[in-house]
């Protein structure tokens, strides 16, 4: 079982949830309190504990009286802004969790018109979470909390099918990791395929398509993004479009993803658009596997080129790889805040059609190379780069840097520096353009 994105409690859902009058086991409802209390931010921790240590999480909603939900009285302003502030409500919560709690927070209106906050909490990525601060009278170090069956309650007291729920889940992820990590290191494994099988059949799909045949069937890149797990309903579909659109990234005007009128397929939605040198087109799988396929064009060798004359197929820009990177990894970040997926996003670069083809700078403001940089491969493949937690916070360029470097060295261009491909972010993305 994979970690499987929920859709945030709605409004409409949650109206539901208190005309029955009571809390389920996915949704736990607290009357309002201050980030600053460290009772009530105990509760919502111990509650944020139980919820991912069982299938798919759940929800805490904050400014309902679990007593009288139908008369709750909300939130005030005060602790609206505080509980809508992620990283402090992760901070405040997680220093009583390890792991860490996955959390995201949206604001919702109970039936009488007042403001609530819904917390949702993500199912474990890896192995359970439990308490690591002693809260008196609230939290124990060392316990492990579940949502009771018998009851929709917080406990440390499990009968033998919420321990079982637990290690099931556990056992489950664990043997995947297993599985996966044999696979890797080489080891044959006969029997249904891979998680990263399956990632692949879907990228082999588009990129069979018809529709993106006038950039597959040219010289292009390949910007590959999926989660470690494969779910082939890990999101739901209603969400695929606004969440492409949520995370696009526009450094330089022309958006990343361009997002549109995507067409409806099957289990995904994807665009295809060609203007200038934006021939272009993805999908994006209900399974979190977003596939961006870009024509590198026709370009012309560098005006002060001290180049060879090598015979070649065409030229390839230097900032084509450094600037797509950046934007594709940037993309990438964003999209695993907004879906709020527990596990490492991966992502692979790939070029294909490539078959001696040149670098050039192509741009004005840089003189041209001395030298003829060519490749005799089709194809080139990057190393997978992990889009973790600690990366969206630290930053994606560096990365996307050293996916270049890796690929330019490929090409024969052995004296790239991490330094010479920063600054080709930095000029391009923070208030000057190429294209």
């Amino acid at each position: 079982m994979v970690n499987r994105l929920r859709l945030m409690l709605s409004n409409e859902e949650l109206a539901a949830v208190i005309a029955v009058g009571h809390e389920t086991r996915n949704v736990e409802f607290k009357a309002g309190g201050s980030l600053s209390d460290k009772s009530y931010v105990a509760l919502v921790a111990r509650a944020g504990l139980a919820l991912a240590n069982q299938r798919d999480g759940g929800n805490i909603v904050l400014g309902i009286n679990d007593r009288s939900p139908a008369d709750s009285p909300g939130l005030s302003q005060e602790q609206l802004d505080q509980w809508t502030n992620l990283d402090a409500v992760a901070d405040q919560l997680n220093r009583y969790c390890d792991p860490p709690l996955i959390l995201r927070l949206e604001v919702r209106e109970h039936p009488n018109g007042k403001p609530v906050v819904v917390v949702e909490v993500g199912e474990f990525s890896e192995i359970p979470s439990l308490c690591v601060k002693e809260y008196p009278g609230v939290l124990v170090l060392g316990q492990l909390y579940t949502r009771s069956l018998r009851k929709p309650e917080s406990s440390i007291y499990h009968t033998h099918n919420e321990m079982r729920e637990v290690l099931d889940l556990a056992t489950q992820k664990g043997l995947r990791r297993f599985r996966e990590t044999a696979v890797g290191a080489g080891v044959l494994w006969t029997g249904a395929p891979t998680d990263k099988e399956k990632f692949q059949e879907q990228i082999d799909a588009a990129t069979a398509a018809a529709e993106l045949n006038h950039v597959t069937s040219v010289a292009h890149f390949r910007h590959l993004i999926y989660p470690q797990s494969f779910d082939a309903r890990k999101i739901p579909r209603r969400e695929l479009k606004s969440s492409a659109l949520d995370s696009a990234v526009r450094l330089r005007g022309w958006p990343f993803p361009y997002v549109n009128d995507p067409r409806n397929g099957e289990d995904f939605i994807g665009e295809e658009s060609s203007s200038m040198h934006h021939t272009e087109g993805w999908r994006f799988y209900t399974s979190g596997l977003f596939a961006d396929f870009r024509a590198v064009g026709d370009w012309p060798n560098d005006w002060d080129s001290f180049g060879g004359d090598a015979e070649t197929s065409g030229n390839i820009p230097v900032w084509f790889a450094v600037l797509h990177f950046t934007e594709a990894l940037e993309f990438a970040s964003r999209l695993k805040s907004r879906l709020a997926i527990a596990e490492p996003l991966v992502v692979r670069f790939e070029a294909v059609n490539v078959a001696n083809m040149k670098l050039v700078v192509a741009d004005p403001r840089r003189g041209g190379f001395h030298q003829d940089y060519t490749y005799s491969s089709n194809s080139w493949t990057s190393d997978e780069i992990l889009i973790t937690d600690e990366v969206v916070v630290s930053g994606t360029r560096p990365l996307a840097a050293g996916a270049a470097k890796e690929l330019f060295e490929q090409f024969g261009w052995t004296g790239v520096t991490l330094d010479l491909l920063q600054g080709i972010q930095e000029s391009n993305l923070d208030g000057g353009s190429i294209r």
